[in-house]
């Protein structure tokens, strides 16, 4: 297993709040600002319990945003259960897309709060050969039992929020 973080940190910081002053925890954040700290109250708070859970060392934040580096990545779960937002899941490690978004607003919100948000299009859904791919709670998700690894999710998806993990058809950003 691999951990996933199903956000691609998009979203800017609410106005009038300053990252260097943010409690030091996910949850000490969560806590003072229940509606989350960036437009989007999907997102990844950027405290880093996750970073700070992982014994391997498998997961950094990156411009505010937990990435996990899959080969480091041990599967233990640590950082899944340190994450008070449920960003972070555990995927089988030959699941080769993701979908770095978990934004369940209706698009019109969903794009305004974040550049990197989906936005229920269906697209994904209607190139996907395998018919792994559906859009549940206003966003993608892969059927990975079904996926067979194609790429024509992560190739089509406008919002570029369905990433492959070795970078052959969506690059990584950092």
């Amino acid at each position: 297993m691999a951990a996933v973080v199903h956000c691609a940190g998009g979203s800017p910081l609410l106005e009038g709040i300053d990252r260097a002053s943010l409690p030091a925890s996910c949850a000490e954040i969560k806590e003072a600002y229940p509606d989350g700290i960036h437009a989007c109250s999907y997102g990844c708070l950027g405290g880093g319990s996750c970073v700070a859970a992982c014994r391997k060392g498998a997961l950094s934040l990156v411009h505010g945003t937990a990435k996990v580096d899959r080969e480091k990545c041990v599967g233990c779960g640590l950082c899944v259960r340190a994450c008070p937002q449920h960003l972070i899941t555990l995927v089988p490690t030959w699941e080769v897309f993701e979908v770095r978004c978990s934004n369940a607003a209706a698009a019109p919100v969903a794009r305004k709060a974040c550049t990197t948000s989906c936005v229920g299009c269906g697209i994904c859904e209607r190139v996907c050969p395998a018919a792994a791919m559906h859009v549940k709670d206003g966003h993608a998700q892969i059927d990975s039992e079904a996926c067979i690894a194609c790429g024509m999710c992560a190739a089509k998806c406008p919002r570029g929020i369905i990433h492959d993990v070795d970078g052959i058809i969506t690059v990584e950003e950092g």
